[in-house]
This record gives C-alpha cells, structure tokens and sequence, in this order.
C-alpha cells in the first residue's frame, strides 16, 4: 500500500531531480486532449521548483513538447514529450527519434476508420505517434482495444500498443518514460541527484520503475491500483499542493 505523499520527508528534498507527467498529474484530465484546464500560477510554480532544484525539473509526458510549451507558457521547461520520443534537454537542446511516417499515417487512417463508425470516439494525430480516444465513447471499448491490437500485431516490428485510461496509442518501439529518465540521469543537472517521478497512468509505470530502479522515489497521482509507486496523492489538486509545499522547503533551505 503506497504511503501518504504528505508523510515524505523533505530534508534531502534540495538533492532531488522532479520528473513530471502533465495530464492526471499536474492538470485535471479532461474529455479531449485539448478540453484540459491548467491552473492559474502552474508554469511560475514550475519555474520555481526548477530553479530552486538547480534546474533538475522535467516534465515527461505523452504529449507534443510544443503542446506542452503552449499550455504551460510562458515557462519553458526540460521536457520529453510523446512518451519520449522528442526530449529537450535543459540547455534547450532538442532530439528526435526517427520514425516511420508512412507506417503511421496507415495506422491513423485505420483508427479514423473507426471514429467514423462510433461518435466520440476520436484519434489524435502526434508528430511520432497516434492514439485512439473513446473516454466519449465508452461503449466502443472493446472495438478500440480489438483494433489497437490488431495493428498492433500488424506493425509489431516497429510499433507497439500503449494502453492509457480511455485511450490506445500506437508508438514506435524503444521510447517510454523510463528510458528518458535515465537519459536526463545521465546528464547535468540532473546526474547525481535522487530521482522523484510522478504519473497517473500505466505509462508512467516506466518512469516509476526508473525512479526506483536508481533509488529514487515514484508517486501515483489518483486512485489507480496496482501500480510500482511506493507514495500516493490523491488528485492533482492534491499533487500540486505539495509542489508548493515542496518549494517553500527548499526554499527555506536555501535561504
């Protein structure tokens, strides 16, 4: 049973490096992708955290680094976006992995297919991946997991199928959460500091085996049971609360 995140003690807290999933962690999930809400004083609480951290704070999400720049300007965070397929580092470097685009645009005409045949259902178009949405549509569950796994078996030598709540998405093989927290690891300045990964989703699994894996700490924002997290908050709310109990730490430290 994952401990309370309120009963994590913060004496070592200015020798962490923050990696941060967006949606269900930071902002409240939403019926689309682009229906979320990002709450007042986000980005500056953010940048805060990032600067009292020595610049050791990413955000790692499975949305577009420029989406994740628009919602949370006008702070321009380290980011690995896509499920880290593109990452930026913290001196703003940017790195993409290639992938096949006409493999892709084959699987995204096969996904319109069925949101043509089931109203809610929507596929969204990234830049490396595709995901398939039916938290509109819950009675088209079993055809979207039917057809995520079909092409999943279709384009099983360089996609796989990443399940999320209400959604599938198609990825290129080789790019998780987990593996582009240990590429930020390996780099300054976040190399010799304690990881601390926070997510909602199964995709953030690989970003708690990551933090663990390097004797770091993994929590699970929400109620979703089980998951590799040893500490639990509640809701977002809940999450960016201690964020901002976490920086008045630091902050206090510091001074």
């Amino acid at each position: 049973m994952p401990q309370h995140i309120d009963d994590l003690l913060l004496d070592e807290a200015p020798g962490w490096a923050l990696f941060l999933d967006f949606d269900g962690t930071l902002v409240d999930l939403a019926p689309r992708p682009d229906a979320i809400t990002v709450p007042e004083g986000l980005p500056i609480l953010l940048t805060q955290l990032r600067d009292l951290l020595g610049g050791a704070l990413a955000v790692v999400s499975g949305r577009p680094i420029a989406e994740l720049d628009r919602f949370l300007s006008p702070a321009q965070l380290a980011a690995a976006g896509q499920h880290g397929l593109e990452r930026r580092d913290a001196d703003g470097r940017h790195r993409v992995a290639p992938v096949d685009q006409r493999a892709l645009a084959a699987i995204a005409a096969s996904m319109d297919g069925l949101a043509a045949r089931h109203p809610g259902v929507r596929v969204e178009r990234k830049s490396l991946s595709v995901a398939l949405h039916y938290r509109e549509a819950p009675a088209a569950t079993e055809a979207a997991r039917q057809l995520a796994e079909e092409l999943g078996r279709a384009h099983a030598s360089a996609f796989q199928v990443q399940a999320g709540k209400m959604v599938f998405e198609l990825k290129p093989r080789g790019a998780d959460k987990g593996a582009a927290v240990a590429a930020f690891m390996a780099e300054s300045p976040f190399a010799g500091r304690r990881p601390v990964f926070a997510g909602d989703d199964l995709t953030d699994e690989y970003g708690f085996a990551a933090a663990t894996a390097a004797a770091g700490i993994a929590i699970q924002v929400g109620r979703r049971e089980p998951n590799g997290a040893g500490w639990n908050a509640q809701d977002p709310q809940a999450f960016r609360g201690w964020l901002e109990k976490l920086a008045r730490h630091i902050g206090s430290t510091a001074s």
